[in-house]
């Protein structure tokens, strides 16, 4: 998970706080905290500002490679878009290829260090 406010990756899921927390779960959303901004948000596998954007669904990850659209071997309506020209793209941690007409733009995670990794002074 990546921080839509800073681009983190040292974000973790937070615990339910409430009746709007609930009632978005019901939806799948879950609330996530940022470690180093300490930015609180709701999403899915991705923060929704960053949903547009052609994502891994399994993992998440904006990090793709463009493959040849033959390479992809699952899916619903193969045929249709490879004849339509569908970008084709490949998550290289979960080895998913896929389809999608999202967006390309490939989001990496800041390094931005946390206060907590700092070591302290003396």
């Amino acid at each position: 998970m990546i921080c839509p406010r800073c681009r983190s990756a040292n974000c973790f899921q937070s615990h339910r706080d409430g009746v709007l927390d609930y009632s978005l779960s019901a939806v799948g959303l879950r609330p996530w905290r940022c470690h180093t901004c300490d930015h609180r948000y709701c999403a899915w596998r991705v923060a929704a500002t960053f949903e547009r954007f052609a994502h891994c669904s399994k993992c998440g990850n904006f990090d793709l490679e463009h493959i040849s659209s033959e390479r992809v071997e699952s899916g619903t309506l193969l045929r249709l878009k490879r004849w339509l020209h569908f970008p084709a793209y490949r998550c290289d941690p979960c080895r998913e290829r896929f389809f999608s007409v999202r967006l390309f733009r490939r989001i990496r995670p800041s390094m931005v260090s946390s206060t907590l990794d700092r070591p302290a002074e003396s």
